[in-house]
């Protein structure tokens, strides 16, 4: 009976332990405590790149975007525009799932959360006149408005949930001003992806 009742104590214990480890292995798949200040070190050292002297590339964290448990924010590493995609994990800690950048003024996605597709935008207005963004996707067209007048935008919609692919078609994109200038000539709209 003794030996039983050891044998039980063991498997519990045992049990326990497995499962600490568990938990402690999913929470440290997921690093990042989210902090707009520590961001862009996390940024950083997930793009792994580093300068002649062995220092990271400067990186700035624009807009950000939350859909069901991802965020999506638009970034500059040095001279490069481009997003990261931070994916939520159950402790509330999350993990940098996808990192683009390169060269071009704009950076699109069509993605899905919770059964419904956004179109999500995001870029460069070096002038501040951005006021309305119109994009045409499988022949329906929908507006993005920009409040912020600022010089880096992140900006999406929902939009029809049967809509196929995962960008935008740039010939597709115009740009107004608040007084419904079209300003789509002025702006670079090459780049890729969030």
């Amino acid at each position: 009976m003794k030996i039983a009742a050891k044998a039980v104590r063991r498997g519990a214990a045992v049990l326990v332990l497995a499962a600490a480890i568990l938990v402690a292995a999913y929470h440290f798949s997921y690093p990042v405590e989210l902090n707009m200040v520590t961001l862009p070190e996390e940024i950083a050292a997930f793009a792994g790149r580093f300068d002649a002297g062995g220092e990271p590339p400067k990186v700035t964290v624009y807009g950000g975007v939350v859909l069901g448990n991802r965020e999506y924010y638009l970034i500059e590493i040095g001279e490069e525009l481009g997003a990261v995609t931070l994916k939520r994990g159950l402790t509330g800690r999350y993990k940098i799932e996808y990192l683009r950048h390169g060269t071009g003024g704009l950076r699109d996605a069509i993605v899905e959360s919770e059964g419904k597709k956004y179109l999500l935008l995001g870029g460069r207005d070096p002038q501040s006149r951005l006021a309305r963004i119109t994009v045409s996707i499988d022949g329906r067209s929908y507006d993005l408005e920009n409040h912020t007048h600022r010089d880096h935008f992140l900006l999406w919609t929902e939009i029809d949930s049967r809509a196929e692919g995962r960008w935008v078609d740039r010939d597709k994109v115009r740009f107004y001003s608040a007084d419904g200038e079209d300003l789509t000539e002025l702006y670079d709209l090459s780049g890729g992806g969030i």
